[in-house]
């Protein structure tokens, strides 16, 4: 069945330089994703070098500092090199600078350490089904949706991009397009993303309420 495919191909990158803290995420990945496949790193090089080999990874969560990097540096390098990789940073420095960095240098979610590893694994969870996660992300909804319509850049949609996010507004869920455009769900999650990202929207929500003001074309 090929949820139960996608699911069993689900492989995280967990780039932290504390083993504790690293060992606790890839203990929590276990338990609460069915069949995942985990690879560590404590350095940026170790984690290019892993991604690099393994072309499979679904996700990474990267630590802002590592011991050869520091800040949104590495953010930077990854998201250059790996556009499409769905990234969570996971960091001890919360301040809303640093949360408004990762998302305008392509996280998909920001993950302060304090949360608790249950509010952890859903963020995770919710990044992977596609979406992003950021902390306080439901009292911003509406002033989002009205900030996303103001400043959205649909010029840079490509046309499998307006594709998806024609039929993101008419309901489809990501197995549906899919099948539809007859690629593979996570290539389907990665457009998801790339969208959110180049419409300044941070959910499916958003993305919807946007394309549902636009004239695009039926699906």
């Amino acid at each position: 069945h090929r949820d139960i495919e996608f699911i069993m191909a689900v492989q995280v990158l967990v780039a932290d330089d504390h083993p504790l803290f690293r060992e606790a995420i890839v203990h929590l990945l276990k338990r609460t994703i069915p069949e995942v496949v985990i690879y560590e790193a404590s350095s940026l090089a170790e984690s290019r070098d892993i991604l690099s080999e393994h072309r499979g990874v679904s996700l990474l969560v990267l630590d802002l500092k590592l011991s050869d990097t520091n800040g949104i540096d590495g953010l930077l390098y990854l998201k250059k090199t790996y556009p499409s990789l769905p990234v969570v940073v996971i960091s001890a420095y919360d301040n809303q600078s640093v949360i408004q960095d990762s998302l305008r240098y392509g996280a998909s979610g920001f993950i302060p350490k304090n949360l608790d590893m249950d509010e952890i694994a859903e963020a995770i969870n919710i990044v992977l089904e596609g979406d992003v996660w950021f902390p306080g992300l439901d009292d911003m909804q509406d002033s989002g949706a009205q900030r996303a319509a103001d400043h959205a850049d649909f010029s840079e949609l490509t046309a499998t991009q307006i594709k998806v996010l024609s039929l993101l507004r008419d309901g489809k869920p990501s197995k549906e397009m899919a099948d539809i455009l007859l690629v593979t769900e996570a290539t389907v999650k990665a457009h998801l993303t790339e969208i959110y990202r180049k419409l300044n929207v941070r959910n499916r929500t958003q993305a919807v309420l946007l394309a549902k003001e636009l004239e695009l074309p039926e699906a």
